[in-house]
């Protein structure tokens, strides 16, 4: 199946190839962060909540972008989501290109020259290990224009989408304002995102203040 983390990176690439603006700022690199540290948690290696993350093993998932965050959270004192989410973002290329090969290997994407396209250019996902999986962005618009209740994978997944800022790459400002209080509900719910949203939240004010006092 295609991971969260490989998701978020997807949702980045549009269309034509072109790579979303949002995909280089600080918030898309902490989103990738969050999304390895709810698989972590889902594969129990780690407990995460708002006030800490707790490492219960640091044995290795086998896959290759849990397992960098696996390895700093192990070698690190206990810290919570907002703190790791922004603490870890150096990594951040190293995720979004372990995950580019993973999805080449497996014929969701193929490389030509300097852009990354679908294989198949309907945005599906090919067969994987024999089940199909619905694209990422064709079931966030679905589960945003309904009243549907979404998987807790999908209510993570919209979550990080907005926090990373990667709704804007395929929907217009007056379109997210307008489901501005559906995207609450559904994507709102988890721990871990809360966390990353903090965390983008001290980034920005970190940068405002840096910014405001920089007289001299």
């Amino acid at each position: 199946m295609i991971s969260l983390t490989e998701e978020l990176v997807l949702l980045a690439i549009e269309d034509d190839g072109k790579i979303a603006y949002t995909a280089g700022s600080p918030g898309f690199a902490m989103a990738l962060i969050g999304a390895c540290l709810v698989e972590l948690n889902i594969l129990g290696r780690i407990d995460a909540d708002l006030d800490a993350v707790n490492v219960l093993s640091t044995e290795p998932t086998g896959i290759e972008t849990l397992d960098a965050i696996l390895k700093q959270l192990g070698a690190g004192p206990k810290r919570p989501v907002r703190t790791w989410s922004r603490e870890l973002q150096p990594i951040c290329n190293e995720l979004v290109k372990l995950s580019l090969r993973s999805l080449l290997q497996r014929g969701v994407l193929q490389q030509t020259e300097a852009r990354f396209l679908w294989a198949l250019r309907s945005r599906r996902y090919p067969m994987i290990d024999g089940k199909e999986q619905k694209e990422a962005k064709l079931r966030i618009i679905s589960m945003l224009l309904s009243t549907e209740l979404p998987t807790p994978h999908d209510t993570v997944l919209i979550g990080l989408a907005v926090a990373g800022g990667l709704l804007e790459s395929f929907l217009t400002r007056a379109q997210i304002a307008q489901l501005a209080d559906r995207i609450g509900v559904v994507g709102g719910l988890d721990l871990v995102v809360r966390g990353v949203e903090a965390a983008i939240r001290d980034d920005a004010e970190l940068r405002a203040r840096v910014m405001m006092m920089s007289v001299h």
